[in-house]
C-alpha cells in the first residue's frame, strides 16, 4: 500500500474572531478540511499576496477606526464627569485673568486628558461669572461637554 502524502497547512486570513484559532485580521495556518469548513461560513479567506492587500488593509482600517471611536466615547464620559471650577481675578471692575482655551487645556491635562487647542470649541474668553458648558470635539462626530463654573475672586 502506498504511503499517503501529508497535506500541507494553508495560510488563511481570519475575517472574524475564531475561538482557539485567532483574532480578526490575523494570518494563521490551518488544515485544508478546516479551511473549507470556515470558508463556507465566510469566516476566512486564503491568504494570498493579492487577497492580503485587498482584504487585510480595509479590515485593519475598520478595526482601527472602531478602536479610536471606542476611545473617543470613553474620553467623552471622562470629560463629562469633570467640573472645572475657575476663579476670575478682577482689578477695578475689569477682569484681569479671563478663562481661555489654554487654561481649559491645562485643566484637562492635569486630569489625564491630552487634547489639542483646536478641539476646544470656546468662542471667546469667559469674563463673566456663571455656569457654562463648553463643547469639545473628540472626532468621529463625538462631542463632549465640559462643565465649567466661574466665580469672581473674593
Amino acid at each position: 500500500m502506498p504511503k499517503r502524502k501529508k497535506r500541507k497547512k494553508l495560510p488563511v486570513l481570519l475575517l472574524e474572531d475564531i475561538p482557539n484559532l485567532g483574532q480578526r485580521g490575523e494570518v494563521v495556518e490551518i488544515k485544508p478540511g478546516y479551511y473549507r469548513y470556515l470558508l463556507s461560513l465566510g469566516k476566512v479567506t486564503l491568504a494570498t499576496k493579492e487577497r492580503l492587500e485587498t482584504e487585510l488593509k480595509p479590515l485593519l482600517l475598520t478595526t482601527k477606526i472602531q478602536e479610536r471611536e471606542k476611545l473617543a466615547e470613553e474620553l467623552k464620559r471622562k470629560i463629562e464627569d469633570l467640573v472645572f471650577r475657575f476663579t476670575l481675578k478682577k482689578l477695578k471692575e475689569k477682569v484681569v485673568s479671563p478663562l481661555t482655551r489654554e487654561k481649559i487645556l491645562k485643566f484637562l491635562k492635569e486630569n489625564g486628558i491630552n487634547l489639542s487647542k483646536g478641539q476646544i470649541e470656546l468662542q471667546s474668553k469667559i469674563t463673566q461669572e456663571g455656569k457654562f458648558e463648553i463643547p469639545i470635539n473628540l472626532g468621529y462626530g463625538i462631542k463632549a461637554n465640559l462643565k465649567i463654573e466661574v466665580f469672581y475672586e473674593k
